[in-house]
């Protein structure tokens, strides 16, 4: 779930991994080469920006998978264009060969059946391939009323702060998946790990959106490490996906607000790793699958 951008002559101008600053800067410039393209109907550069296995949601729900799929429904749909709106409005950097991106943008509809402008929320993955960034999965939907989904993402937070395991389960559906594998007792080992190596925890959100299924929600994490009373804090991004009231998906990231001394665990919300660090046991997290996107980010295959 996601909408998102690649160029062949792109950001990239190492073949190493770019460095978080300069990751950003680069697919800030890939975002807005993205859109510019697509606005002035230039299909062949748009499509440039994306990888071959993109999952590219378009506002009025159609799916297209892979970059083949995208340009025969770009092509097809040449009437219709997208334009931004402004500008994007913040950059997660997951890692600094994953980057995701969320704004404001305009679907403007030009066939004369289905004149207008649409406003949408979208949220784009861009991955590094070693040489440049892609665009792996983009995601857009008019904004909506998402009161219930985000009312919901802020009982699993406040379930999960609290420590009331009991409360967490019942807001999760069977078969309920987060990033990685991790499911059932797995998951009840890393949420009681969690309160082990953190006294207290407090999560603030900053923004919440829908996008489809997905509530996409911009929060910070204050922790209190047990033994020391150190306080540490992180900015982070989570991707929900609700189903009939309960989590089905989920997907979170997290980054160190800058000025504060790294702590020797990360957070999990739930149980996200993070690179090249040790995980909630004190293991080496595993690295993660730069292929696709994030499971709860990409809408699933039906």
């Amino acid at each position: 779930m996601s909408l998102v951008l690649g160029l062949a002559s792109g950001c990239a101008s190492t073949k190493t991994a770019p460095t978080p600053d300069s990751a950003r800067a680069e697919v800030l410039d890939a975002e807005h080469g993205w859109w510019r393209a697509v606005s002035r109907g230039d299909i062949d550069r748009a499509l440039s920006r994306f990888s071959e296995d993109t999952v590219f949601e378009a506002p009025d729900g159609s799916l297209a998978r892979g970059r083949l799929a995208l340009a025969q429904r770009l092509r097809h749909d040449g009437p219709h264009r997208i334009e931004v709106l402004g500008t994007p409005e913040h950059v997660h950097l997951d890692s600094p060969e994953l980057v995701v991106v969320t704004g404001t943008g305009q679907w403007t509809e030009t066939a004369p059946e289905r004149t207008g402008v649409t406003t949408v929320r979208y949220i784009d993955t861009w991955r590094w391939n070693g040489s440049a960034w892609r665009l792996v999965s983009t995601a857009a939907a008019p904004v909506s009323d998402s009161s219930a989904g985000n009312a919901l993402v802020r009982q699993v937070l406040s379930a999960w702060s609290s420590r009331d395991w009991a409360g967490l389960q019942l807001l999760l559906a069977p078969g309920y998946r987060t990033r990685g594998t991790i499911e059932g007792s797995d998951l009840r080992q890393r949420f009681e790990t969690f309160h082990r190596l953190w006294s207290s925890a407090r999560f603030d959100i900053e923004e919440q959106f829908a996008v489809g299924e997905r509530i996409v929600t911009r929060l910070s994490a204050t922790l209190t490490e047990v033994g020391t009373g150190r306080i540490v804090r992180y900015a982070g991004l989570d991707v929900s996906r609700v189903v009939d009231g309960h989590l089905v998906d989920h997907w979170d990231s997290w980054e160190e607000v800058p000025g504060r001394p790294p702590p020797e665990k990360v957070p999990r919300e739930l149980d996200g790793k993070s690179p090249e660090r040790s995980d909630a046991n004190g293991k080496t997290a595993e690295p993660r699958r730069a292929g696709a996107p994030p499971a709860a980010v990409a809408r699933p295959e039906t």
